[in-house]
């Protein structure tokens, strides 16, 4: 099978973005099972690693506007094919500078992408069975197969991915011709969006299916009363949309490389992080809290019963950058009591796998509250570092995983409650973590097992079920 990915952002960068880490798994994971997949994306000289070492190995035109582009390879990216044109991807930054209004003729930017990724697979006979769009950056592949390139597309199914349903961009209606849209679409049960065009709800329009990051995720879009009417709109495609769990690495999550007991692993992780924060966690329960910009309201939670998670015998890890609105909160709270609360500063980005893996590692619970990550990854990353989540049951992942009692102890690997939103009932089950670790360790030791070695969720396993959607469709 050969499919065609495109992405406003993938490959072989210096600091991965969320949605280029996704990618690049699941190009890595399709190349293991023999799936033949030409990933394109823009040629960003500023993002990718040593951009010398990659060459020109095709120049044309595609056929939207008739501009020329180039496109970009090297034997150590193997899997990546990037697309370049100086005057839309020659920019210091990939939609916009930061917390600054974005390009105005990003809407143009990607579907010149479209256009050149379909021109490119046209000129090189690319048979393809499958087409993959991600994001808003990638949903106009849709109407451009089925419009400009339908002689050598229209036939090809188109798969939408929507990692996170509140990245958008609006455009005028005056701007529909320009990027290859049909205007008899331009309705509100097609890609009109309060008088605009939104090139997500354009690469929904044109999809056969929509796969969303987690079922969980898939659920909340069509059940929660979205801002802008949004809603309607996703009831109305309801048939098309597709919840399937991301994935994660366990070749780089997975911290302990010389293969100790996990007991053994986690207090060699604890003992470096305490002497890289210049903290003393002393014996005590040690909680992590991610605080990026999908963490929902787990600060609000943790705001709520901070004062009385530090009177326990726990201390509380905050990781999270300078941007964030509480940051200036949490490092108060720290000068006040360093015994029970430290802060880990993170850039925006969150860029720092590394540095979050070492203290998922070093960490014996992770406090989430009610996420809005769309695949709640960080939880798996967790589990794969022995790290019990205490989250709710109505989070994205949760399904999978096995509540603590009593009676489920031996198959236990984390501590949920009805609703993480509720500092009533969360703060109840950090004591219950607390509780065991101290009075139970039989039980402790056996529910970090369960985590570290019992729940294993690979891409490999994201892929297998994408694999049987395109089966469904007969491909």
């Amino acid at each position: 099978m050969d499919i065609l990915v495109i992405s406003p952002e993938a490959g072989n960068w210096i600091s991965p973005s969320s949605l280029t880490t996704a990618v690049n798994r699941m190009a890595d994971a399709f190349s293991r099972v023999g799936v033949r997949v030409l990933t394109i994306s823009p040629f960003y000289k500023s993002k990718i690693k040593d951009p010398d070492r990659y060459e020109c190995v095709f120049k044309g035109k595609e056929w939207l506007h008739g501009h020329s582009f180039e496109v970009y390879r090297s034997q150590d990216d193997p899997l990546h094919t990037y697309i370049y044109n100086d005057e839309f991807f020659g920019r210091p930054y990939v939609y916009g500078p930061p917390d600054d209004i974005p390009y105005g003729d990003n809407h143009l930017r990607f579907a010149f992408l479209a256009s050149a990724a379909l021109a490119y697979a046209s000129a090189i006979r690319f048979k393809c069975m499958a087409i993959i769009g991600h994001e808003w950056g990638g949903a106009l592949i849709g109407a451009l197969a089925e419009t400009i390139y339908q002689d050598d597309f229209e036939s090809v199914p188109f798969f939408f991915f929507v990692h996170n349903i509140t990245y958008d961009f609006h455009v005028s209606s005056s701007e529909i011709e320009n990027i290859g849209l049909p205007r008899k679409d331009y309705n509100m049960d097609g890609y009109e969006f309060w008088g605009k065009v939104s090139l997500l709800k354009a690469g929904i329009c044109y999809a056969h299916k929509v796969i969303f990051p987690s079922p969980g995720y898939r659920d909340a879009m069509l059940y929660t009363n979205l801002p802008g009417g949004l809603s309607g709109f996703l009831s109305h495609n309801a048939n098309k949309l597709i919840g399937i769990q991301f994935g994660v690495s366990y070749q780089f999550w997975d911290f302990n490389k010389e293969k100790l007991p996990i007991k053994t692993a986690k207090a060699n992780a604890r003992k470096k992080l305490a002497e890289k924060c210049g903290a003393d966690f002393g014996n005590k329960l040690l909680m992590y809290v991610h605080l990026d910009a999908e963490a929902g309201n787990t600060s609000e939670t943790l705001a709520t019963i901070l004062a009385d998670v530090t009177k326990e015998d726990v201390f509380v890890l905050v990781g999270s950058s300078q941007s964030h609105p509480d940051w200036s909160y949490y490092c108060d709270c720290a000068k006040q009591d360093p015994k029970s609360l430290h802060v880990i500063e993170f850039e925006e980005t969150f860029s720092d796998v590394e540095a979050l893996r070492d203290i998922l590692a070093a960490a014996d619970i992770i406090f989430a509250g009610n996420l809005r990550e769309p695949s709640t990854s960080i939880l798996l990353k967790a589990l794969a570092c022995g790290c019990l989540p205490v989250t709710g049951r109505n989070v994205g992942v949760a399904s999978m995983l096995t509540d603590y009692t009593f009676e489920t102890a031996a198959a236990a690997n984390a501590f949920l409650v009805d609703d993480a939103n509720a500092p009533h009932l969360m703060l109840p089950r950090v004591k219950d973590a607390l509780n065991i670790n101290r009075t139970d360790t039989a039980d402790w030791d056996k529910i970090v097992v369960n985590a570290y070695g019992g729940f294993h969720y690979e891409w490999d396993k994201t892929i297998s079920k994408y694999l049987l959607i395109f089966g469904e469709l007969g491909l």
